[in-house]
């Protein structure tokens, strides 16, 4: 499980999220979840916890911010590619969140990365935005707006 990946792979995911903490998983599964999860399964098998995960994922990256809970429960896995280590990634060129303090020792913010955000802040450096962990206490809708709409306006 030290390689697992979810959702979109490598050469078909439009961003890929950097996580720390791997979700439960179904006891009995084949190799095509890992590459389709049902969001809705992962969810009840881990609780709010990770549904706040795919919520906050599902606002930063839905085609339209209004229609998140809709692309977040059918489309977001199809989209979206979900790595737990930073040696996953060497094949990917598309953008790479990197959510929470986990992974900065190993990749820092770059110096010359912009911040986004007030109170709560994200960095962004493409192909990276060094962000907070995927709750609301620290992630809040104010930051996931404004990262948006940087990511977007900037086309990262």
């Amino acid at each position: 499980m030290n390689d697992l990946w979810l959702g979109a792979g490598i050469g078909e995911a439009d961003y890929v999220f950097v996580l720390p903490n791997k979700p439960v998983l179904p006891r009995f599964f084949d190799t095509s979840f890992l590459n389709r999860p049902n969001v809705s399964l992962l969810i009840e098998l881990n609780g709010n916890h990770w549904r706040k995960i795919f919520t906050i994922m599902a606002k930063l990256t839905a085609p339209r911010y209004d229609s998140w809970k809709s692309f977040r429960d059918k489309e977001l896995l199809t989209k979206v590619g979900i790595a737990f280590s930073l040696d996953q990634l060497h094949d990917y060129e598309g953008l790479v969140f990197v959510v929470g303090n986990t992974f900065r020792d190993e990749l820092p913010v770059d110096s010359s990365a912009h911040k986004v955000g007030n109170v709560h802040t994200s960095f962004v450096y493409p192909p990276y935005v060094w962000c907070p962990y995927l709750d609301y206490r620290q992630f809040p809708n104010t930051l996931i707006e404004a990262l948006r709409e940087y990511i977007l306006e900037k086309k990262c």
